[in-house]
């Protein structure tokens, strides 16, 4: 091979090498900032009164989530019906002729379904936080009246990082 070939060879493979290096980087790069984006776009937790399990010894955790799970079907179903009422109520208003005090009607019907479940299920946390002692209630309703965590979306459509703010990580 002719001194030429082998340069020529030499800044191709060169070529070849950087390319297949940007390619991993970029694609490492790209992985990150797409999981970022999915555990931003994602609830950051269970809402406070499934979480409250935590604060509890790990004895009654198991007794805790039990006594949900025993509400938790019932409110699920709830829940959905609440939601097809409020689709109803929203489809309504699309009616002609147009009636708004039954698509208002509808609506109250929904917030009503919804807040007997809610109702239910705060009730059967009630009820088992009667069989507490005084250190562990006031573990209960500490972790139940924590608001859940929130993230906000900014400019850039990356959302605020709680450590940023001062706040609980």
């Amino acid at each position: 091979m002719s001194q030429r070939s082998l340069t020529i060879a030499l800044f191709v493979s060169l070529a070849v090498n950087l390319f297949a290096i940007g390619a991993v980087v970029g694609g490492l790069v790209i992985g990150v900032r797409m999981s970022e984006g999915r555990a931003n776009a994602m609830r950051p937790g269970p809402p406070p009164i499934f979480s409250a399990a935590a604060a509890l010894p790990e004895a009654r955790q198991d007794d805790y989530r039990q006594a949900l799970r025993g509400e938790a079907r019932d409110v699920r179903r709830s829940l959905m019906r609440a939601g097809e009422a409020r689709r109803e109520a929203w489809s309504a208003v699309a009616a002609d002729p147009y009636d708004p005090a039954a698509v208002r009607e509808a609506l109250s019907e929904a917030q009503l379904i919804e807040a007997e479940a809610r109702s239910r299920l705060e009730s059967r946390v009630v009820d088992f936080a009667a069989d507490l002692s005084l250190e562990e209630r006031r573990a209960l309703a500490q972790a139940l009246s924590r608001p859940p965590p929130r993230r906000h979306e900014g400019r850039d459509g990356r959302g605020d990082r709680e450590e940023g703010r001062g706040g609980q990580p």
